[in-house]
Parts: C-alpha cells; structure tokens; sequence
C-alpha cells in the first residue's frame, strides 16, 4: 500500500470518526430533555390514573368472593361414553 494510500484511510477514519462522536454528542445532549419529558407524561398518567376505572386485578378479598362466585356458577357435567387410549398403545 502507498503513503497516498495510508494517508487517505487514515482521513477516512478521522472522517468517520468524527461524525460518530458527533451524533452521540447529539444524543447526549437531547437525553436531558427526553428523561424530562418521560417523566411529564409518567406524572400525568399516574396522577390521572385514579379518576378513571381500574382494570388491574381486583383486591384479594373481592378476588376471592368472584372465584367463589364463579365455581358455583359454572359447574361441568361428568363425561359418560367416555373410552381413553393409552399413548404408548
């Protein structure tokens, strides 16, 4: 390889190696601001969050009192004519 040839790989780094620091200075420049506006719109759901309806999971006594509810609501009949096979067979 030719000195013109080191010398333009080199430049070709410096190149590359410059537009990389600058995107990430870029980036580190707007995290601020993002972290920031993450954290507005994590505020106002939580804060509106108890106006409206809960869809999580019921507490655990109201829980309890749906299952029981639910188990005598929907009982299964017994299977009849029912033959099995074995899966080995």
């Amino acid at each position: 390889m030719s000195f013109w040839g080191i010398i333009g790989l080199i430049v070709l780094a410096v190149l590359v190696m410059g537009l990389l620091s600058m995107v990430f200075h870029i980036f580190f420049m707007f995290l601020p601001i993002l972290l920031i506006i993450a954290l507005i719109i994590w505020l106002i759901r939580h804060f509106s969050k108890k106006n409206r309806p809960s869809t999580a999971r019921p507490r655990s006594s109201a829980y309890t009192t749906w299952q029981e509810k639910r188990s005598t609501r929907t009982k299964r009949k017994q299977a009849r004519n029912v033959k099995t096979k074995d899966v080995d067979d």
